[in-house]
Parts: C-alpha cells; sequence; structure tokens
C-alpha cells in the first residue's frame, strides 16, 4: 500500500473512531418512576425532582419526563401549555421548562370537562368523557387505538428528542402502575407507565409510602415488567414523629438498616432510599395536584430544592442508582 493510500485509510480509521466516540457520548441515561398503591400522593413528583438536583449537582445536563399528567395546574411557555409539576422539576434540574417534558396533558375543568393537550397544544376543549363514552359506537371504540397509537408515538418522538439534548432523562408514571377498571383511562395510564419505560428502555423504580404495597403490585406485572423493576424508594418516612416519641437518632438509623434488610429479602428488590418528610414540604401545595392548587413561585421553589437536596443526599444511595441506569 502507498503512503498515499496508507494516509487515506488513517484518516478514514480516525473519522469513524471519532465518529463512534460521538455516538457513545450522545447516548442518555435513563430512569423511570414510577408509584405503588393508587398512586397519587406517594410523591413520584417529587423524587423525580430530587433527582433531578442531585444528577445536576453531579454535573449532568437533566431532564424530566411524564408522558402523560392529569392536572388543573398548568405552566404556559411560548403558547405552550403542560404540567406545572414538569416546569418545577426542569427548575430542579437547572433547565429550562420544555412542553416536550410532557406531551400529553388532561386538564380538568371542574365540572366532569376536561381540556386536552398534546405537545402543548389544546386538541379538544371542554371534553366530557362520559358523554362520549354513553354515545360510543364500535366504530368509535375500534378508533380508540389509533389515537392509542398516536399518544404513544407523540411520546416517542418527544422522549427520542429529549434523550438527543440531555445526558439523564429522570421520567415519571402517571398514576398507579397499574389501574384496572377503568377502561380506555387504563389503557391512557399503561401509556404513561409501563409503556413508557419499554419505549425508553428504561429502569423502574418504584415510590411508596407503604412498603408492604409492593407485592402485590409485583404480582400483577408481566415478566417483562418486572424485570424492569430495580429498585424502591420509600418515601415520607416520618423519623420526625420517632424522635418526638423520644427515640433517639441512632436508635432510628438502626432501625432503618434493619427495616431495608427485612424487606428487600421479602420483596427481591433493592431498597434505594427512604427519604424523610421534609418539614420545607409542610406549607406547600402538591407539586402535581389533582384539583386546583396554588402554583409554587419558580423563585421559592429553588430555594427550597436547595435546602432538601443537601440533607436528602445521606437517604438515597446514588451509586446504586448510577449502576441500574441504562
Amino acid at each position: 500500500m502507498s503512503a498515499k493510500h496508507c494516509l487515506k485509510f488513517t484518516c478514514s480509521l480516525r473519522k469513524l473512531f471519532n465518529s463512534l466516540i460521538l455516538v457513545v457520548t450522545v447516548v442518555a441515561r435513563k430512569i423511570m418512576i414510577q408509584a405503588t398503591g393508587f398512586g397519587t400522593g406517594v410523591g413520584k413528583s417529587f423524587i423525580v425532582a430530587l433527582l433531578c438536583r442531585l444528577f445536576k449537582e453531579n454535573g449532568y445536563r437533566v431532564a424530566p419526563f411524564k408522558t402523560l399528567n392529569l392536572t388543573p395546574v398548568t405552566y404556559v411557555k411560548n403558547g405552550k401549555e403542560f404540567g406545572y409539576a414538569q416546569a418545577l422539576q426542569a427548575i430542579a434540574a437547572g433547565v429550562e421548562p420544555d412542553y416536550r417534558m410532557n406531551p400529553f396533558t388532561l386538564k380538568p375543568l371542574g365540572d366532569g370537562k376536561f381540556d386536552i393537550f398534546l405537545e402543548g397544544v389544546c386538541i379538544k376543549r371542554n371534553y366530557d368523557p362520559t358523554k362520549d363514552f354513553i354515545k360510543a359506537s364500535l366504530k368509535r371504540m375500534l378508533g380508540f387505538k389509533e389515537e392509542y397509537e398516536y399518544i404513544k408515538d407523540t411520546a416517542r418522538r418527544c422522549l427520542e428528542s429529549l434523550l438527543e439534548e440531555y445526558d439523564i432523562i429522570c421520567i415519571e408514571g402517571s398514576g398507579s402502575v397499574k389501574l384496572f377498571g377503568f377502561g380506555p383511562f387504563s389503557k391512557l395510564l399503561e401509556i404513561a407507565n409501563m409503556e413508557t419505560a419499554k419505549i425508553a428502555d428504561a429502569p423502574v423504580v418504584f415510590v411508596t409510602d407503604n412498603l408492604d404495597s409492593i407485592l402485590g403490585v409485583l404480582s400483577y406485572l408481566e415478566k417483562e415488567e418486572r424485570r424492569r423493576v430495580k429498585g424502591v424508594i420509600l418515601n415520607k418516612f416520618r423519623a420526625d414523629e420517632l424522635l418526638g416519641m423520644g427515640i433517639e437518632e441512632k436508635y432510628i438509623r438502626l432501625g432503618i438498616r434493619r427495616l431495608k434488610s427485612v424487606y428487600q429479602k421479602k420483596i427481591g428488590i433493592d431498597i434505594l432510599g427512604i427519604v424523610p418528610y421534609f418539614p420545607e414540604l409542610v406549607e406547600l401545595p402538591d407539586l402535581d395536584p389533582i384539583k386546583p392548587s396554588p402554583r409554587i413561585p419558580f423563585d421559592i421553589w429553588r430555594k427550597i430544592i436547595k435546602s432538601i437536596v443537601e440533607k436528602a443526599r445521606e437517604y438515597i444511595d446514588l451509586d446504586k442508582i448510577y449502576k441500574i441506569m441504562y
């Protein structure tokens, strides 16, 4: 081979090597937070915000994501309307809120009707699901499958675009991981939970305020879904109440270690954190309410999440979380 051809071959190899490095560096990690029990009020939105902040402070560019949000409290940016909780999570991550972080939003109007937003745009106003279900024909029911696939495709497109821009995507499920008996609404929640995990190829971490609920939920999961579940975070642990009863902190910590050991054997999943109920949250409205509620101002939220994250580090095993993220 001539010197000229050797040089060309070497340059080609270098370009190929550089392109491979580029591909490796832009692949984002993902983690999905889902809830057990009924799913509302266990603290999914807060845990996602907390993880976003922890990842940010470790030097990562992070974005939240939630396929479906059912909330009357929304945020509008550049004419796009989406869940306010995702805006708060973005603030915690130190990035600008973006409609792609919540591509499908159901906004209850308080009279059984909804405004429906897709990619920040209202596609249906004053939608009455009860009225539509009563009038539903076979054609309408068959049409739901098309709508279901369209919502999935929209979620996939928004998620993939975020994956190209960020190092870590912290995904939040909607409601409970499994909800039966609600017809098409149950199907929508499947999109927001395990279907989203499948689309993102993300490991799942359950958040619960009752560890006993884990076994029941696991029994309903299919094998592939069960394989995705890599850990549990117990939220709202009331250590303050134990301290108020006169129990010393060293014994509380000993009890927590014992609790983790017993339940890890019982449920067969790592407990990745036992997070206390932070007093800073007591006076705040819910991050992701299902009823009309005041919005948490961004400036107040920035101060609160900064205060909480320093305490939270000792309660969450970030090393284990990094290991399970794909």
